[in-house]
């Protein structure tokens, strides 16, 4: 046995010092994506990705750096190469809410062992799919004391040529970060953060060589931080970026400590020949952890009545709640959410109005403040969202009360003990049978696989902003186009939509265009943002539209669209085809698109349209089957909507 050790012991000393070069090649399933890594001379990790399209080969992301900074040693160099292992992974698992309900994936994963001069060991594990890849680092061992990650050199390197979408990484205010700026409706790859912004976020989607790539990461599980882009990508190398020190008023570290065993999240890149290989991807959700409840069937997604945004003290009365839960009734929607300060009621107590729902068999969702010291925001109830204790109990006496849902806001940190803060509402929340909507909030991560209860986050300057963005009308309608090729793929989006009603700063897109976001952007829980009136309202082929559409869906096709232009979805909710379109550009637009995914048989298709005017529909309906070609016209920020239903 000692003879053995010895051998080892030598082997080790000598493989440590040797100088060698390594290159590996790997695919996807299908063989349409490779991926190579390489192992320089000097021991210096870097990977490439191919894509094959129309029989030639384009390079989808060029030599990327690879590896880690520790506490007691680096990863970035001096590596040398232990071993391999290779695995195919296929998974069949269902999202409760999602673009998808029944996702099948397949993969290749391979694993590559390295050790540091130090004599510890580096794990390198990439999965390739079909439509995109991912890596991750896992340190092996067991310890009791915590390591520190000092800096992540994990990059994507996108050829230089091309243009991209993403949304800066804001400062650091009262109000942020929270995935609130805008994205940018196009700029060349390689473009650099604007000055007073801390680098770029993720999703960030790239359109180069006539290929598509979308990064961003997956599968947070409390022991790292969520990380964004550094604000320098010159030459197309886009860099990772730990939160900013000054987030959360300084409070808890910036940087991942964990004991080992420890894993990072997964790094993801989809890569796909057409835009729509990025829109319909799951590779977020394939990355996450599995479910971690046995029982889903409590977790409703639906539609909710909202009554902040036409009328922001509305929460402080019983009277104005009771008129919104009377709202969803008529409507036929699930929910009605009571926003921020309804613990300072004016008219009665908020049991008052979460009695009446529930008398009316709709679920109350109450708004919750994240803070907590981490944010000094006063909207209230503030103080129980953070403390585990506290949280617990108000989860236990809220759903007493019946209440199906909460909103907690105003988190504004992506550190990691923000990240712990988010799982452990999901965690309490499940264990209440509540479901959560996160806002002020990080970007979604595959959290809505691993807690289904999360039914929808905010991360994106939603329609809520009508009423406090002078810029945001003339933004919007171009904006609206961006959101399903970047945001909107990696998870649910609370865009709080179909707005009718101008607040403060007047619309710009027409009446068809806000009925079709309710279609176009997919979240759990859709909250109808808009006043009591303004859906009583509506002629009745748009009122009885917005009394049937659903939250979750079973499919998702994606028919033409190029961001900040124009998109056009379908997506399935059981046997019935929703098809809606945004129209971004100052021009009216005519577009024909084909049928083409419907089965076999005939169908009826009602059609809703722009009218004369911005403010008005107008209405058709037709016989249609597999292959017919529709054509609808739209008004400048223009949009439709439309159902087909088997005959």
């Amino acid at each position: 046995m000692k003879h053995t050790l010895l051998l080892l012991f030598i082997s080790l000393i000598i493989l440590s010092g040797c100088s060698q070069e390594d290159t590996w090649s790997f695919n996807s399933p299908d063989e349409n994506i490779s991926v190579i890594l390489h192992l320089s001379e000097g021991g210096q990790l870097e990977y490439s990705a191919q894509i094959v399209q129309n029989g030639d080969v384009v390079t989808a992301i060029e030599p990327s750096l690879l590896g880690v900074d520790r506490d007691d040693g680096t990863f970035v160099s001096g590596l040398t190469f232990v071993g391999q292992e290779q695995r195919s992974v296929r998974e069949d698992y269902q999202l409760v809410t999602g673009k998808k309900r029944d996702i099948t994936y397949e993969a290749e994963e391979n694993k590559f062992i390295f050790m540091n001069v130090a004599g510890d060991r580096m794990e390198v594990i990439f999965r390739v799919f079909n439509d995109g890849l991912a890596f991750m680092y896992h340190f092996p061992g067991e310890t009791t004391t915590k390591h520190t990650i000092t800096k992540d050199y994990s990059s994507f390197n996108l050829p230089d040529e091309g243009t991209c979408w993403s949304q800066a990484y804001d400062t650091v205010t009262m109000w942020t970060p929270a995935y609130e700026t805008f994205y940018e409706r196009s700029m060349p790859i390689g473009t650099s953060a604007p000055a007073n912004k801390n680098g770029w976020s993720f999703p960030t989607t790239f359109h180069t060589q006539g290929i598509w790539v979308l990064i961003t990461e997956s599968n947070l599980d409390g022991t790292y931080p969520a990380c964004h882009l550094q604000p320098d990508c010159e030459n197309g190398i886009y860099t990772i970026r730990f939160p900013e020190e000054e987030e959360a008023y300084g409070k808890f570290s910036n940087k991942p400590a964990s004991t080992l065993p420890w894993s990072t999240p997964w790094r993801v890149a989809v890569i796909g020949s057409s835009a729509g290989d990025i829109v319909e991807s799951t590779i977020v959700t394939d990355l996450a952890d599995p479910s971690k409840l046995d029982d889903t069937s409590w977790i409703e997604p639906g539609r909710a009545a909202w009554s902040w945004w036409s009328d922001s003290p509305s929460p402080q009365f019983v009277r104005e709640q009771n008129r919104f839960t009377d709202l969803a009734l008529e409507m036929g929607w699930e929910y009605n959410l009571i926003d921020a300060n309804w613990n300072e009621m004016k008219d009665g107590h908020v049991k008052d109005a979460i009695d009446y729902a529930v008398s009316k068999e709709i679920g109350p969702i109450l708004w919750y403040n994240s803070g907590g010291a981490h944010n000094i925001v006063t909207e209230a109830p503030r103080d129980r969202m953070w403390d585990p204790e506290i949280r617990e109990k108000e989860f236990s006496k809220i759903s007493a009360w019946g209440v199906r849902g909460v909103k907690v806001d105003f988190f504004q940190s992506d550190k990691q003990a923000i990240i712990n803060q988010y799982l452990g509402i999901l965690e309490d929340a499940a264990k209440h049978q509540v479901m959560v909507n996160f806002h002020g909030c990080t970007l979604p991560r595959g959290w809505n696989r691993t807690w289904p209860n999360m039914v929808t986050l905010e991360a994106v300057r939603g329609g809520e902003v009508y009423k406090f963005g002078k810029d945001y009308p003339a933004k919007a309608p171009w904006h609206n186009t961006v959101l399903p090729f970047t945001r909107n793929v990696v998870g649910p989006m609370d865009y709080t939509p179909v707005m009718f009603t101008d607040h403060n700063y007047p619309h710009l897109t027409t009446y068809a265009h806000e009925l079709a976001t309710s279609v176009v952007f997919e979240s759990g829980i859709i909250h109808m943002a808009d006043k009591v009136e303004a859906y009583l309202g509506l002629p009745d082929p748009a009122r009885n539209f917005l009394k049937q559409v659903p939250a979750a869906w079973d499919e998702i096709k994606f028919i033409d669209g190029y961001p900040g232009e124009f998109v056009i979805l379908a997506r399935r909710h059981h046997e019935t085809w929703y098809v809606a379109g945004l129209n971004g550009n100052d021009e009216g637009a005519n577009w024909t698109f084909n049928l083409s995914f419907l089965d076999e048989g005939t169908y009826n298709c009602k059609m809703i349209m722009d009218g004369d005017d911005d403010n008005s529909f107008s209405f058709t309906e037709k016989e249609v089957a597999n292959g017919d070609e529709l054509t609808v016209s739209t008004l400048p920020y223009g949009g439709f909507a439309l159902t087909i239903t088997a005959l």
